[in-house]
């Protein structure tokens, strides 16, 4: 399959298409509510997607692939504000260094969270610090990647009534998977669309 080129009028397009940042998604009763960045940036003529590592020291999710971001705290004004501050303090992402595009559709995961996806343009000049107790790695992929469907695995689940699909995506020694795996496919759906109407 050839890969997805994606052209200058990428950004704009893009952000046609994501939701306004206004809009707000109260969680389902009895779910927790999270917020994450979705990092994207440009190298040279192409656009990456930013993703990290947790370590193995972490409570929660050891180990996974993951989108900078985390529960919402008691001082955090929104999700946004969630995403922003997570995305500092877990990978050094300046909040001057973060366009924000738009969110997409919360995804609701079956251990109780309600995780809200902003997505962002980040500066190509901006240098990753690392929590060392959070995260072991950052690492950029290609994003026209991930719009290569036949390449996802899922299994089908049932939560609070609803069957889902839970993704998995192999990049080289990575398995990008759950929460991570549905924003990156709803994304490369978003950008499918955007090379529609490309021209």
């Amino acid at each position: 399959m050839q890969r997805l080129v994606l052209g200058a009028g990428f950004f704009p397009r893009l952000q046609g298409l994501l939701k306004p940042v206004s809009r707000r998604f109260p969680p389902p009763e009895g779910m927790r509510s999270a917020g994450v960045l979705v990092p994207l940036r440009v190298r040279g003529d192409a656009v990456t997607v930013v993703l990290a590592r947790r370590t193995e020291q972490v409570p929660h999710h050891k180990g996974q692939i993951c989108f900078p971001g985390g529960s919402r705290d008691s001082g955090d004004a929104d999700l946004l504000e969630t995403a922003l501050r997570e995305a500092e303090e877990e990978l050094g992402i300046l909040r001057g260094d973060a366009q924000i595009l738009g969110t997409m559709d919360p995804v609701i995961t079956v251990t109780g969270f309600c995780i809200q996806p902003y997505v962002a343009i980040i500066s190509a000049n901006a240098e990753f610090r690392l929590d060392a107790f959070e995260m072991a790695e950052a690492f950029e992929a290609p994003l026209p990647l991930f719009t290569e469907f036949e390449r996802y695995r899922y299994a089908e689940s049932t939560f609070r009534g609803e069957r889902n699909r839970l993704y998995f995506f192999d990049y080289g020694p990575y398995t990008i998977w759950g929460a991570t795996a549905t924003i990156l496919h709803r994304l490369a759906e978003l950008v499918v669309e955007c090379a529609s109407t490309d021209g």
